[in-house]
This record gives C-alpha cells, structure tokens and sequence, in this order.
C-alpha cells in the first residue's frame, strides 16, 4: 500500500474515531436528561441515549479498520473533553481551571497521536 492511500485511510479512521467520540458523549448526554426526567420522557431520552453510544461503538469498531489502535483507541478520550462541554452549555456545570488544564492535555495527546500516525515507521 503507498504512502498516500495508507494516510488516507488513516485520516478516514480519524474522522470515524471522532464521530465514535461525539456520538458517545450525546448518547450520555441523553441518559444524563433521562436520569432527571420522569415517565415516557425519560424512556425516550434512555432509548436516544442507548441509541446513540451504541451508534458511537459500531462507528469506533470501522474506525478500527482504517487506522491503528494504538493512534485510534485514545482518541476517543475526546469525548471526555466534549463532555466538560456539553455539561457546561446543557447542564449548567462548572468549568474549572483542573477541568480545562485535564481538557487541554486530552486534546494535545490526540494531536500528537495524530502527528505520530503521519510519521514513517523506522
């Protein structure tokens, strides 16, 4: 396999792994609303939510078919990153120093395994 059909498979399992991360963070979202809701609407936000991480895992299982684990699989901690988000924008949660220092760390370790995946193995 050349050089640029390889890279470009790699960024294919890339853009698949985020999906797989947003797709999760939704999905615990969903069951966070569901947890505060009550009746038929919490059943429904439940059955989003376990629609969606189950979604996110069948994306992250392609995603594996075009990139390593080793680059993909930490990647997904993303989602984690994602979630600081959505708590701050949907559930009122604070964001603190500790929480953006621990975000801005994810997010550099998931550009460098990015940069890595480039690399010529030696």
């Amino acid at each position: 396999m050349d050089a640029k059909n390889k890279q470009q498979k790699l960024n294919l399992g890339i853009i698949l792994i985020l999906m797989a991360a947003a797709l999760s963070s939704l999905g615990q979202l969903a069951w966070k609303f569901g947890a505060d809701g009550t009746g038929y609407y919490a059943i429904i936000l439940y059955a989003i939510g376990f629609f969606a991480a189950g979604a996110g895992m069948f994306v992250m299982m392609a995603a594996f078919r075009y990139g390593e684990v080793s680059i993909l699989q930490p990647m997904m901690s993303l989602g984690f990153a994602l979630s600081i988000v959505l708590g701050a924008l949907f559930l009122n949660e604070s964001v603190t120093w500790y929480k953006l220092l621990g975000t801005a760390f994810i997010i550099a370790g998931s550009i460098l395994l990015g940069i890595e995946g480039n690399e010529e193995k030696i």
